[in-house]
């Protein structure tokens, strides 16, 4: 067994957050659970996600703009021996130009 990790989860829909402790390996952990808010879906973002707070709707929108093309907070590691983790865009206007340039990291949904 892995060390149980807690994974970040966020609803776009409601914009809320939680954390769920998985004690399996990671390519078992789910992509998705239902909110525990509205029933919709919330998505698995990681370990290192932080959700801005619920009334926040630029940050939501970015957060649902890079899903949607994508980036589910996972690192994106570049440089020589890709030790260098590119920061995630704060705005809007970099998250656009942060999938275009980083347009071959995005993740299948």
């Amino acid at each position: 067994m892995s060390t149980p990790y807690n994974m970040a989860f966020a609803c776009i829909k409601c914009c809320k957050s939680f954390k769920r402790e998985f004690d399996m390996a990671p390519k078992d952990y789910p992509k998705e659970l239902p909110c525990s808010e509205c029933g919709g879906v919330a998505y698995n973002y990681g370990r290192h996600f932080k959700a801005p707070k619920k009334n926040d709707t630029a940050q939501w929108k970015k957060i649902e703009f890079l899903h949607e093309h994508g980036f589910r907070f996972q690192k994106i590691r570049i440089g020589s021996g890709h030790h260098d983790v590119v920061p995630y865009p704060e705005n809007m206007e970099q998250a656009k130009e942060f999938v275009v340039k980083y347009k071959e990291y995005a993740i299948d949904a």
